[in-house]
């Protein structure tokens, strides 16, 4: 049984009552003759709706009422345009349960913010009117919420997390003129690669779109038919936005929105041609990221303390009771809000101790233990006598100064490093690096070190696919400027030394872990954005009883293909390893599952476990035991440890299993990790399946410890080790080598 101690938090959710009096009715809305369109359905139904009070929802078919209709079947009689009859039938069909009416209750959240004049982003909600300007950029920062109602433990409760997003004050038109400034003959394939898939609004109505493609044959002078009339795009927006189009020779940027077909469960694609003088980019681009300065300017708005967060909650709720229009919606349906964030229990880990070769120390009330790494004996080590280095004349100087380095200062965490073998090149180009790699790597290289004058994405791609792929051997690569700050100097490398030792198949740490013959595994899933194409499988799975060595594979899957037939492999695989280095099976398999949503949990619980499950099966005639764990850490939850009238960050180790979870679901949620700045974000973890059936409690105190055993970073990090890492490997593969990794390197963390 985990120690721990009751805490009381406060939480970003507010409570929904609901009136016993009221509830949502469903109707079933027929029409004789057959009305096709979804908007003459309404036109019609709306003649009537003052006779059914007022207040509905209606989406062709489905008519949501918060009364119950005397009769069960209502007839209505309505005119068409040529003087026919309408036969409009509400037929009753059920009272909604209150999980039933969830989906309900969030579109009259999305109508309450439209209210207030808020202008959506995917599923957030900005506030055009108080944005926060950065000048010399030409930016701003727009404030908002993101909210979701559900059912949860405790009942109704609403979701509301503070959000923000980034707007351009520079056009899409300012944008493409740059690109075309800068290289006149290459306009149109730099224009895509830089605009493609961005996110833009239109100011003249507040709508977002996503730029899905560029059409250089189009200008403003090009036509469309709307309404059974031909027109120009210049004379459209003159005559209904009275917009003057200055340029009426740029391209048009094409837009493809999914709408559903009326009467039809088909989804088509609507395409839309936009002007890109009229159009604004939002949200961080690369040469944004880049810009630690400006990134820097902007967190000083996205930022946000847990006073701010509740602060923002309680604002939420008074721009609500301070609308009649808002209020009238909730109080139509029998809804009301309760005026204070929601208080909730949850529970404080204790302390964890890590352990060195000869030394374990606490870690504190931050759970960070760095200060102890470089002085204690690393938990196993591998000397390095047989190193390579390899770096342009240039760096002659840094790279004989990280050399000292690297034999001075890594005894004091029992470290032995030799002097390497050097190779000077004459330049910085790929083919030097690769050429430099082949020639000089020989069967007794332990590792590779290459230090490069500036960080190149294409550069990088080729050494890691030389020494991944090619020739197997771990590398580092290295930025010469890292190495340039005498200051700092010293513990860079050493973090450096510590990486290397782990690519070499060494381990730093260990925590204690009480189980015996349990394999923990984590896997990830990189998508290539870009390609829209493969994408990338990483599974990592432990091999020993103190959970410090791994072994890694990864799978490449087409766009066809299911990523599910690449992890069957990759377990049995595993398996394999595991009992080479033990000589049995595991008694049970835990798996950690990174990047999976909501919507596909009932796919993960009835289909890729079970397949997992008979892999083992028909490969190895091994009976699985299988505890499954989905882990989730893009969510909107935030709870806060309360000190009088103030909000502060709660503790690493700080559980909730109640209240906030979800009402049909084995879930909690965990802080594992301490931030210097805003607000801590939890970790939330889905049981799906535990065959083994561990305690919550065992399952929550494991989840906690496995955060301590990245060996990146001495402290905890925000999910367990083994799915960071399979983070880190899927990454490396989709992004850089993108080829199968050598089976040489499976037992060694080289993607660090």
């Amino acid at each position: 049984m985990a120690k721990s101690i009751p805490v009381k938090l406060a939480c970003n959710y507010i409570r929904i009552n609901s009136d016993p009096n009221k509830g949502v009715f469903v109707y079933e809305v027929r029409f004789s003759p057959n009305i096709d369109s979804t908007s003459l359905r309404r036109q019609y139904l709306n003649e009537h709706s003052t006779k059914f009070g007022g207040t509905k929802t209606f989406d062709g078919v489905t008519l949501y009422l918060p009364i119950l209709l005397k009769d069960s079947l209502t007839t209505y009689l309505s005119k068409a345009s040529d003087g026919s009859s309408i036969e409009i039938r509400i037929l009753f069909k059920r009272r909604e349960t209150l999980k039933d009416c969830i989906h309900l209750y969030n579109v009259l959240f999305d109508r309450i913010m439209k209210t207030l004049n808020y202008v959506r982003f995917d599923r957030k909600q900005f506030d055009p009117t108080s944005p926060k300007v950065i000048p010399q950029q030409k930016l701003e920062v727009w404030p908002g919420y993101v909210t979701a109602v559900d059912e949860y433990q405790g009942g109704l409760l609403l979701c509301c997390d503070v959000s923000h997003r980034l707007l351009c004050q520079k056009t899409v038109y300012e944008t493409l003129f740059e690109i075309y400034k800068s290289n006149p003959n290459k306009v149109q394939e730099m224009a895509k690669k830089a605009l493609l898939g961005s996110v833009i609004i239109t100011r003249y109505n507040n709508k977002t779109y996503r730029i899905d493609d560029i059409c250089f044959d189009k200008s403003p002078l090009s036509t469309f038919t709307i309404k059974g009339s031909v027109l120009n795009f210049f004379d459209y927006y003159k005559e209904n936005y009275n917009i003057a189009i200055k340029d009426k020779n740029q391209p048009l940027l094409i837009c493809i929105k999914k709408q559903r077909k009326s009467q039809s469960p088909q989804i088509e694609d609507l395409v839309l041609c936009l002007i890109p003088e009229l159009c604004y980019l939002t949200g961080l681009r690369d040469d944004i990221r880049s810009d630690h300065k400006l990134m820097r300017e902007i967190a000083t708005f996205t930022r946000v303390t847990p006073n701010q967060r509740v602060e923002a909650l309680k604002k939420f709720y008074t721009n609500i009771q301070n609308s009649p229009e808002s209020c009238k919606i909730l109080s139509e349906w029998g809804l009301s809000l309760v005026p204070s964030y929601e208080e909730i229990y949850g529970r404080q880990l204790e302390e964890e101790k890590i352990y060195f070769a000869h030394n374990n120390v606490g870690v504190g009330h931050n759970a960070d233990f760095g200060k102890h790494v470089a002085t204690n004996e690393l938990l196993e080590i591998f000397p390095i006598h047989n190193w390579l280095l390899i770096h342009c004349k240039n760096d002659s100087k840094v790279a004989a100064s990280f050399c000292e380095h690297m034999q001075r200062n890594t005894r004091s965490f029992g470290l032995i490093v030799h002097p390497p073998k050097i190779v000077v090149i004459s330049n910085d180009r790929i083919d030097t690096y690769v050429n430099a790699l082949r020639q000089n790597i020989t069967k007794e290289t332990q590792i590779v070190v290459c230090i490069c004058t500036t960080s190149r994405d294409d550069r990088y791609a080729a050494i890691k696919k030389t020494c991944c792929a090619e020739i197997p051997v771990p590398s580092q690569v290295i930025n010469s400027r890292t190495l340039q700050n005498e200051a700092k100097n010293r513990s860079i490398v050493q973090k450096i030394a510590l990486q290397m030792n782990c690519k070499l198949g060494g381990s730093l740490w260990s925590i204690k872990i009480p189980f015996k013959n349990v394999m923990i595994c984590g896997v990830d899933v990189y998508h290539d954005a870009t390609q829209k194409g493969n994408s990338v499988a990483a599974f990592v799975a432990s091999l020993n009883q103190k959970y410090s060595r791994w072994y890694s594979k990864a799978v490449i899957q087409s766009k066809r293909e299911e990523i599910l037939s690449g992890l069957c492999s990759c377990l049995i695989s595993a398996l394999k390893e595991y009992e080479s280095e033990n000589s049995h099976f595991p008694d049970g398999v835990i798996i950690y599952r990174d990047g999976v949503g909501d919507g596909q949990l009932q796919v993960c619980e009835n289909y890729e476990i079970p397949q997992l499950e008979e892999s083992c099966r028909k490969m190895l005639n091994y009976v699985i035991k299988i505890t499954f764990i989905i882990v989730q850490k893009r969510i909107n939850t935030r709870y806060f440890a309360m000190s009088r009238n103030s909000f502060e960050n709660p503790s690493p180790g700080t559980i909730v299993d109640k209240t906030i979870t979800r009402a049909r679901l084995y879930d909690f949620f965990l802080v594992s990790q301490a931030v210097r700045q805003g607000s801590v974000s939890p970790t939330h973890y889905i049981v799906l399946r535990d065959d083994a059936q561990y305690s919550p409690d065992i399952i929550q105190r494991l989840s906690y410890k496995l955060c301590f055993l990245y060996y990146n970073w001495p402290g905890t990090i925000r999910n367990p080790a083994c799915c960071q890492y399979a983070h880190k490997m899927a990454y490396l593969v989709g992004q850089s080598i993108k080829r199968v990794t050598s089976e040489d390197l499976a037992k060694k963390l080289f993607y660090l």
